[in-house]
């Protein structure tokens, strides 16, 4: 009954039986040692994305501060040459006037008129250019998101 073949074959398995148990082990071990691997590969690249990120957003920064003085000192040229044009145009009008009625009174008026007329249509602008700047929307949303208004 006790035959060498049986024993070595009963052996065999239970060789088998405890290497595969072993191989298990190191194969869980493995898995977690990749895991922990991984994670710590992950959160080095978050922390390499987290300073390209700022980088980038210090480098936007300063171009849009340079855009925004070139932006300025433009506008500065445009209205500076706005101003001759409505002082031309002016001149031109007081001058017609003039021509025509052949009185520098007339034409004082009328050049002042036009500018009154001209400042009121840019104060009425301004005041509703002025009520679109903001971000309401935005800080509503964020009201919302935060659920600040008691609701």
């Amino acid at each position: 009954m006790n035959n060498p073949q049986t024993t070595a074959t009963k052996d065999g398995n239970a060789q088998d039986q405890t290497t595969e148990q072993h191989s298990q082990k190191d194969d869980w071990q493995d898995h977690v040692a990749m895991l922990l691997e991984y994670s710590k590969q992950l959160k080095d690249d978050y922390q390499t994305q987290g300073k390209i990120t700022h980088q980038l957003a210090k480098a936007e920064w300063r171009l849009s501060l340079r855009s925004l003085a070139l932006i300025t000192i433009f506008l500065g040229c445009f209205a500076s040459g706005l101003v001759l044009l409505w002082a031309g145009f002016l001149g031109a009008v007081g001058y017609g006037v003039y021509d025509v009625f052949g009185s520098v009174w007339l034409s004082i008026a009328t050049a002042t008129l036009l500018q009154v007329a001209c400042l009121i249509w840019l104060w009425k602008n301004t005041v509703y250019l002025s009520n679109k700047i903001g971000f309401g929307k935005t800080l509503k949303s964020l009201k919302q998101l935060f659920n600040l208004q008691g609701n």
